[in-house]
């Protein structure tokens, strides 16, 4: 996986595997998956990168802070 992030425009893209994009799908507004052309997901662009990752990152810290208090 290669990984490029751009600030000036806060986006990121994964590239998950090579090959050229026949197709795309928007998740939603920031997040766009890309397809090859027997269907395989081969890239994620992620725009607001900030805004979008900060909010996954400290959804997931959140969760795993519970479950560790729960198993106390």
């Amino acid at each position: 996986m290669k990984v490029t992030y751009d600030p000036e425009a806060d986006i990121i893209y994964m590239v998950l595997r090579d090959g050229e994009v026949y197709d795309s799908r928007e998740e939603n507004e920031d997040i766009r998956l890309e397809y090859d052309k027997e269907g395989q997901l081969i890239g994620i662009e992620i725009m607001n990168a900030r805004a979008n990752l900060i909010a996954a990152i400290a959804k997931e810290i959140s969760r795993e802070i519970n479950n560790a208090l729960q198993t106390r």
